[in-house]
Formats: C-alpha cells, structure tokens, sequence
C-alpha cells in the first residue's frame, strides 16, 4: 500500500510540474501554422548546446516540434512541412537552406518556428520576430508576448510557469525582474522607451572631463538627448556582443557604436 501511494504522489508531482513542451495535451488551442495568424509578434530565444557541444540558439514556442499539412495547388494534395527550422548564423546572416532567415552577430547554430527569423532585441538579446513585424522590442517584451500567447492558447495554469520556464533566458523569474526593470526605463523615459528605430551612426564619443559633452557623428547632443540617436544597452548584453563602453557610449567589437550604456 505504501509502494502505490509513493507511486502516486510521485506521479502526482511531476504532473504538476509538467510543461506544455510537445502537441499532444489536450485542451490547448494550438494555431494551425498555415500561415502566422495567431502567433505572437516576437519571442525570446534561450541558448543551449548543440548535439556538438557548441551553443546554439533555441527560438521556438514550444520545445518540440511538429508536422504541419500545407495544401499544395501544383500536386493537388497536402504537403507536410516541420514547423521548426535550423541552420546557422554566420558573418551576422543566419541561414536555412541558402534562406536568409535572420541576422546574430555571433557564430551559432540556431533552431526557430517557422514564420520567425532570428533578429536583436532593442537591449540586445536574442529574439524571434515573427516575418511581417518591422519594429524591435526588448527581451522582456518578447517574453510578454510569449506569455499572453499562452493565456490565450490555454495553457493550463499550473503550467504555465513550467512552461515558459524552458523558452526563456532566466525563466520566470528572471523575466518578472526584466519587466519591472522595463517598465521603471519606461517611466523614467517615455519618448526615448517608445523609439523603436534610429539613424545610422557612424561616430560617437562623450567628453569624459565635462559632465555634458557628446558627439554624434560630429554634432555636439546632450547628454539627454543620447536616446535618440542610439538605443539603450545594459554592461551585460554588451559584453556578450564582445562589445566594451566608455562614458555613456557603449561600442561593439569593431569600435563601432553601437548604444548607450543604460544608468
């Protein structure tokens, strides 16, 4: 009796720690995949190791994948197509099947749903846009994104958490730290939070001996007024670039610039 109750509880647990990973739980409204219609304008890719150890990123919005049937005029019947793709980014193009499918810096294998292509987020983190979006968001937008897809999928409550666990850096956690940080940005400025574009700059420094003195491609800007000439970075997500910052401007492994330094 002890065995089966053991048995039990520890069925019980794990059920309640399950994931949404793969297609088969019921009562979840999967989008078709068709076309996008239903999917979330951007979502936030982790990094993992690829089957060589190498790393690799993951962006997908839901760990495994899936056959779709996609009608086919030409041969007149359904055509099955994997619903994730992979390839590799290399010299800033990710690649699938001489397909440009994105843009990363780094040198990496990647695996995304399809209707995405790899991209950066407005604080330099590796996101998904799905392919009709023009407009950047930040890390922990895509994650809020990813989130409310959920919701409105139906994803069970108690595993919700579970399963955003696994398609974001950090998890959970980390990402209701990143919203609050976000969303205080934003509070503290709105105009430059709202900017989701900004012009090419070949050159920028800031005067390190006087408190506001900076240069834009030689045109003295405010400190002030940085954010609308660069987008906002955090140390870390510069050092993962390669990246280094001196006196509010922050630069990529060319020295070239590349944001501001977020206070």
């Amino acid at each position: 009796m002890k065995r089966i109750f053991g048995t039990l509880l520890l069925a019980f647990c794990a059920n309640a720690q399950a994931a949404v990973d793969h297609y088969v739980w019921g009562g979840v409204a999967y989008p078709d995949e068709t076309s996008n219609q239903g999917l979330p304008e951007a979502i936030p890719c982790i990094t993992k190791k690829a089957f060589n150890g190498h790393p690799m990123l993951k962006c997908t919005w839901l760990e495994n994948g899936r056959y779709i049937a996609v009608w086919d005029d030409q041969r007149r019947q359904d055509v099955r197509y994997p619903n994730q793709v992979s390839g590799a980014c290399l010299r800033g193009k990710c690649r699938f099947e001489n397909v440009v499918a994105g843009e990363w810096p780094q040198d990496v294998m990647f695996t995304t749903s399809i209707w995405y292509r790899v991209g950066i987020s407005s604080d330099g983190k590796p996101v998904a846009y799905r392919n009709d979006v023009s407009r950047k968001v930040s890390y922990a937008e895509a994650g809020s994104l990813l989130y409310q897809f959920y919701l409105d999928i139906g994803v069970p409550d108690d595993q919700l958490v579970s399963t955003f666990d696994g398609r974001y850096e950090g998890g959970y956690a980390a990402w209701q730290a990143q919203k609050g940080n976000t969303q205080a940005a934003t509070q503290q400025s709105a105009a430059t939070s709202a900017q989701s574009e900004w012009p090419e700059v070949k050159e920028a420094w800031c005067n390190p001996r006087m408190d506001d003195e900076c240069y834009i491609d030689n045109k003295l800007v405010p400190v002030a007024e940085l954010g609308k000439w660069l987008p906002a970075y955090s140390q870390s997500n510069v050092d993962q670039l390669g990246g280094y910052c001196e006196t509010y401007i922050c630069y990529d492994q060319d020295d070239k610039p590349l944001g501001i330094l977020m206070q």
